[in-house]
């Protein structure tokens, strides 16, 4: 653009300088060739300056003005000089020719400086308005990704406080995890010592129970040995033995106080019938409370098994719940 700006300033200027210059005739480049063929003082004598080459336009008044208005000199007032003294006249046609010419092919050449300008600046138009194109697109692309960034960053937002009530819930079931950890282990301990308690009962009821079997069949069989006897005596009608015959026979039995001597015994004659019944009825009698008493005993010691299975029992509940707790507890670790 600047390029055919400098070039069009410079060509005005080389024209500007040629028209300044006078023809090849000596005359002004701007001259009238009729100026030579009337004289110097007559009126109409015209000569043009040296300003631009097309001569100024007229007004209507001037175009409308008769021919008749203008006042011709006499042929006698007019003093033609002689035939030597003229300069050689150059046709006319052909100095407006030429001027016309260089005229024309100025226009023609800043109508070409002119329309290689209006292509340029169109061209730079055109470039700007493809440029705002695109920048409009780009903004419009900006303008979808800060909408769909806005929408992430939301997206984002809601996330992380979906993922911090998370945090918080998953936080509050390892605190509730550690609570039961440590009742559980509490649980265990008490579990164990209470294990060790019912083993130290059962040790001694294993050892009661084998020291009363022991007892048992020692009582057993003085039992049966003194009712053999008894029978014997009812059947042959032998005396009877003396109770501390029957204690030294039985070490398990308690002797019964006599109150009769030995040597009183030894004197005296063979009991009767009723005497053998009533000691068999109180034989019977003691026999009834010693067997209450077993009985009583073999209960208390099923209702003390049967404790201690329970007591095991949950003992083995308590630890499959434990062991329950840590595996989960291991697997939200991990």
């Amino acid at each position: 653009m600047r390029r055919a700006r400098d070039y069009l300033e410079g060509y005005e200027e080389q024209s500007l300088s040629s028209r300044q210059h006078s023809t090849p005739h000596g005359y002004d480049e701007f001259s009238s060739p009729r100026t030579t063929s009337y004289g110097g003082n007559s009126s109409q004598n015209t000569t043009l300056s040296s300003g631009p080459t097309h001569p100024p336009p007229q007004s209507p008044m001037q175009v409308a003005q008769p021919a008749s208005s203008i006042i011709l000199p006499s042929p006698a007032s007019l003093k033609f000089p002689s035939s030597q003294s003229l300069p050689p006249v150059s046709p006319p046609t052909t100095s407006q020719t030429s001027i016309q010419n260089a005229d024309l092919q100025d226009l023609q050449h800043q109508v070409s400086v002119k329309t290689f300008e209006f292509q340029t600046l169109q061209r730079e138009y055109d470039a700007l308005l493809q440029n705002l194109e695109r920048q409009k697109t780009k903004c419009a692309t900006f303008e979808k990704k800060l909408e769909v960034s806005g929408i992430e960053i939301s997206s984002l937002k809601e996330e992380k406080e979906r993922l911090l009530a998370q945090i918080l819930t998953v936080e509050g079931q390892i605190e509730e995890l550690q609570q039961s950890r440590d009742e559980a282990r509490r649980q265990l301990v008490a579990n164990g010592a209470q294990y060790v308690r019912i083993m130290d009962m059962a040790n001694r009821l294993q050892s009661q129970s084998a020291e009363a079997k022991k007892i048992w069949e020692l009582e057993k069989a003085g039992l049966e040995q003194r009712i053999r006897l008894l029978e014997e005596a009812m059947v042959a009608g032998t005396p009877k033995p003396t109770p501390t015959v029957v204690a030294e026979q039985q070490p398990g039995i308690n002797s019964v106080p006599s109150s009769v001597d030995s040597t009183d015994t030894i004197n005296t004659p063979m009991p009767s019938q009723i005497e053998i019944i009533n000691v068999l009825r109180s034989e019977i009698s003691r026999l009834r409370f010693r067997t209450h008493t077993l009985e009583s005993t073999v209960q208390n010691m099923r209702r003390e098994s049967f404790s201690i299975q329970t007591a095991a029992r949950k003992i083995l509940d308590s630890g499959d719940k434990i062991g329950n707790i840590a595996k989960e507890v291991v697997g939200e670790n991990e």
